[in-house]
């Protein structure tokens, strides 16, 4: 009608609510009816749960061995569950403890990286717990004029080690893929590509820039095996 040429595609596969790993940070909350009644469950106390800028004072990270120490409760073993599963947990045995008490559990720190052909590279916070491809890009203020579309290289954590893909941002298909939506600490590696888009043209000595931006480049993305 209007010129316009739409095309509507099947929803996507909704991704698998993220599975807890090693170096997460928990933030848990135990509320009880009387605050006093949990003080000994919680790292501080509710009122002063906003008081204070550095994380983790007030949050549980998982250890190497995928645990955590919950004060009273001792050594937990939360790798490889959801948050939902982690909560159901505590809160069974908070309840051993005390009645009327409802555990409050939160991922926190939920980071992924951004590099390349984009206009700020580097470390970004996910704004969303269900966070698209094109979205994770916007976060770090989208792709430059040099930015291969086709060839986008993601780089994820899973049980069986790092998995390393390729993502074609042009391709329709891309909504039915696995990695339409981005996971805490996915990787995103946006390639330059040989044309130049819009009215930029390249520097003389940009051979040379290029050159020490693919090498920087490549030392921060080995710098993620090596942890």
């Amino acid at each position: 009608m209007y010129g316009i040429r739409d095309s509507v595609y099947p929803g996507g596969p909704v991704p698998d609510e993220y599975k807890i790993s090693v170096n997460d940070q928990l933030y848990i909350q135990v509320i009880a009816d009387d605050p006093q009644n949990a003080v000994f469950l919680n790292l501080i106390q509710p009122d002063r749960a906003g008081s204070t800028g550095d994380t983790e004072l007030i949050t549980y990270i998982v250890d190497e061995n995928g645990d955590i120490y919950f004060l009273l409760l001792g050594k937990i073993h939360v790798e490889g569950m959801t948050v939902k599963e982690v909560r159901k947990l505590l809160q069974g045995k908070v309840d051993q403890y005390l009645d009327n008490t409802a555990v409050f559990v939160k991922l926190v720190g939920r980071n992924i990286t951004v590099l390349g052909e984009v206009d700020r590279p580097g470390q970004h916070a996910m704004v969303k717990n269900r966070l698209s491809i094109f979205e994770a890009i916007g976060t770090a203020g989208d792709v430059t004029d040099w930015a291969n579309f086709k060839e986008v290289t993601l780089i994820r954590e899973t049980p069986e080690g790092k998995l390393i893909t390729h993502v074609d941002l042009l391709s329709p298909d891309l909504i039915n893929s696995p990695y339409y939506y981005i996971l805490p600490n996915d990787v995103l590696y946006v390639k330059m590509d040989k044309k130049i888009r819009g009215e930029k043209n390249l520097a003389p000595f940009s051979g040379i820039f290029l050159a020490l931006s693919i090498i920087s480049t490549a030392l921060l993305i080995a710098n993620l095996f090596v942890k």
